[in-house]
């Protein structure tokens, strides 16, 4: 009969070994590059705070490596050691998600810190878990009193476990691929190709806009262009938001042009399409090819016809049509204002630091249509798209990658903050619009009054808007005053 031994008081070299191991070594090399990044990034300008989290979370992340390494060697102090490093870091975490660091993209390291620490405690766990339910000692005796019918069970059991372990490691890889390796952000230069007359300006016009009707455009959402016949004193450029079109503008840019401003609203790329008959605004899914490439196109061209129609270019943004207007500023020195309107520089409802992560998901896995949060509107797609999330906040992330080395070409850049808007992080963007000016640049915050506005401050048919009260304010601000 076999004698049933009793499971050891605690692990061994035996239950660490794998994945235990392993998850224990890549979460020690999360933390340690959690802790780095932000010294890459921010560089001179991380606050002190910041630089010393990230100290600490890379010596812990120092230790949890060394401790993976020689886990076989001390398997009870490399659970200590992964216990604390875990407990430690999402400490840390929930201190900055609760205090967060004003540096945008140094970020990032929350989010990293986060899944390291992760990784740490999920290695204790194995490692117990292994001990619980597969002690070596109990297979050892088994096989040594019941000859080779054992050694078949027990070489069963290893197999399975064998089998569990590369699954795990293989889920591993993939989640690490997809959630921690950073997805591309490619350098969006600007390509500059300025008109300089008004008949320029029409021209260019004509050509960007020129297949909007082979695209089945919905003919609230085409291209405006609002002209007094010749060039002004000023041009205005307007970028709508995600899912939005131009007809988001209209009131607006009418407004400006009875000011005496010449008025352009380029449609942005895979925006406005209709359905087959034309008669109503298509799906979301039109949107799942923008690329944060098509909307700097789409930014050049926009201020590329603005030269010709005014002597001083003006750029406003709202949402999307914000981060396209704050890469602008930050990279046409030809565009001497630029308002940015609620830029939407992380994803509304998570944690500023977890932007990246979902951004590294969307642009690896297939598009997926999400439900919208606001309220429908007859000229704007009804939900979200992962894609265009995804070519935002690249978009996004190189304008903040260039933010923190360098000042905005444009000379003079205002940044729009609404305190009840549900959609982006008010906080997150009061710190980029210091962080952007830490350079000393030409960066100014504004915050609108809190009455309750929407995110979309700006289109009519909003039901909870208030358009009338905010045009004055945008347009002032377009102006250089500050209300």
């Amino acid at each position: 009969m076999r004698e049933h031994q009793p499971a050891a008081s605690s692990v061994d070299e035996h239950h660490v070994r794998g994945l235990p191991r392993a998850a224990s070594v890549l979460g020690g090399l999360v933390l340690v590059a959690s802790g780095l990044f932000p010294g890459f990034v921010a560089g001179p300008i991380a606050s002190d705070p910041l630089r010393g989290r990230a100290l600490l979370v890379a010596v812990v992340g120092l230790v949890v490596t060394v401790a993976g390494v020689l886990a076989a060697r001390s398997p009870t102090g490399w659970q200590i050691v992964c216990a604390v490093a875990g407990s430690v870091g999402l400490a840390l975490v929930l201190v900055s998600v609760v205090d967060p660091p004003i540096e945008l993209t140094a970020s990032l390291g929350v989010g990293l810190c986060l899944i390291g620490s992760v990784l740490c405690l999920v290695a204790v766990f194995a490692a117990r878990w292994r001990h619980r339910w597969s002690p070596p000692a109990v297979e050892q005796v088994a096989e040594a009193t019941n000859g080779s019918g054992s050694e078949r069970e027990v070489s069963q059991r290893s197999t399975g476990r064998t089998v569990a372990l590369a699954a795990g490691l293989v889920i591993a890889v993939a989640v690490a691929y997809l959630v921690i390796w950073p997805a591309s952000t490619p350098r969006l230069d600007a390509r500059p190709s300025p008109t300089a007359t008004h008949d320029d300006a029409i021209e260019r016009f004509e050509e960007v806009t020129a297949g909007e009707a082979e695209l089945n455009v919905f003919e609230p959402c085409e291209s405006r262009l609002l002209t007094h016949g010749e060039r002004t004193e000023v041009a205005v450029v307007l970028f709508h938001g995600l899912t939005n079109c131009p007809r988001q503008f209209v009131e607006f840019a009418t407004l400006l042009f009875d000011a005496g401003a010449n008025v352009v609203i380029l449609r942005a790329p895979e925006h406005g399409i209709a359905t087959d008959d034309g008669t109503a605004i298509g799906g979301v899914e039109n949107v799942n090819s923008l690329t944060a490439e098509a909307l700097r196109d789409h930014a050049d061209d926009s201020v590329d016809i603005a030269t010709g129609l005014g002597e001083e270019v003006r750029v406003l943004g709202l949402s999307m049509g914000g981060v396209v207007a704050a890469w602008t500023a930050q990279e046409r020195a030809d565009a001497d204002r630029v308002v940015a309107v609620a830029p939407a520089m992380t994803i509304p409802g998570v944690p500023a630091s977890l932007t990246q992560v979902f951004r590294n998901v969307f642009q690896k896995l297939p598009d997926v249509s999400l439900p919208s949060s606001g309220t429908p509107l007859d000229h704007a797609y009804d939900g979200e798209t992962t894609k265009g999330l995804g070519a935002t906040f690249t978009m996004a992330a190189d304008v903040a990658d260039e933010a923190y080395g360098a000042s905005p070409a444009s000379p003079d850049v205002i940044v729009v903050l609404n305190p009840d808007d549900d959609q982006v992080d008010p906080v997150h963007l009061s710190g980029f619009a210091n962080a952007w000016a830490a350079h000393g640049g030409p960066v100014s915050l504004y915050r609108l009054p809190a009455v309750g506005l929407p995110h979309d401050v700006i289109d009519v048919d909003q039901t909870d808007g208030d358009p009338e009260f905010v045009s004055p304010i945008l347009a002032d601000l377009l102006d250089g005053n500050r209300p």
